[in-house]
């Protein structure tokens, strides 16, 4: 007698789907929009799961959806608003120096093969890393602040010349200022997050690409998309 395989459930792959089309709606704005982080995102629906219909499964899968298509997307508004000045192409981003040299179209097509590239080596990578840090975390957990105060000098003390080096140390004493005073601040609000980070982080990831618009020059003209860089 031969077996036969179980049929898929109708109900649970339409929600599966749903959800993986919610994730990438997400993504999409995430990616799209300067101040909107996949993370946040994230949060949010961490905090919703409870309320939501159906196992946390597919919450899992909503956040993983926006994501991955958050990498792919959060190059265009890099790219489109935070172009220097042409007399700063020397100390801008490669992304950047591709857009000044018209070549812009080059630089969405080069980070859209390395997001597709860092997709299929983190699908085979995901469980030995994973398990991985499940066994050396317990170990790095007591000098866990050790660790990040050393990862935090070598930061600053990389940094070429001596005034980059300062306004690192600058920004790193401004950022933990910055978390001394706002992280156990109450905070409460519609959505069901009582957390700072959400709103601090839309702030501090959109503030620095909308400022560089302001001081910037736009986008020049563009040629194709031909990948030309060796």
């Amino acid at each position: 007698m031969q077996s036969m395989a179980p049929a898929a459930d109708p109900a649970a792959t339409l929600a599966l789907l749903a959800a993986v089309g919610t994730g990438v709606g997400l993504g999409t704005l995430s990616g799209l929009i300067p101040g909107l982080h996949a993370n946040t995102f994230a949060l949010l629906l961490a905090a919703a799961a409870s309320s939501l219909p159906g196992p946390r499964l597919y919450v899992g899968v909503a956040m993983l959806s926006a994501g991955v298509t958050h990498t792919f997307l959060d190059v265009i508004p890099a790219l489109a608003l935070g172009v220097p000045d042409p007399a700063m192409a020397a100390s801008a981003l490669p992304s950047h120096q591709l857009v000044i040299e018209g070549r812009g179209r080059e630089a969405l097509r080069l980070s859209a093969l390395g997001s597709g590239l860092a997709v299929v080596f983190a699908v085979p990578l995901a469980v030995p890393l994973t398990l991985l840090m499940e066994r050396a975390y317990p170990l790095l957990r007591p000098w866990l602040s050790v660790l990040l105060a050393g990862i935090a000098v070598l930061l600053v003390v990389t940094e070429h010349g001596r005034h980059q080096q300062v306004g690192a140390a600058c920004s790193l004493a401004a950022s933990g200022l910055l978390g001394i005073g706002l992280l156990d601040a109450p905070v409460t609000g519609a959505l069901p997050v009582s957390d700072v980070l959400v709103p601090l982080f839309s702030g501090l990831f959109g503030a620095p690409v909308l400022l560089a618009a302001i001081e910037g020059d736009g986008v020049p003209p563009q040629a194709d998309a031909t990948v030309t860089t060796p």
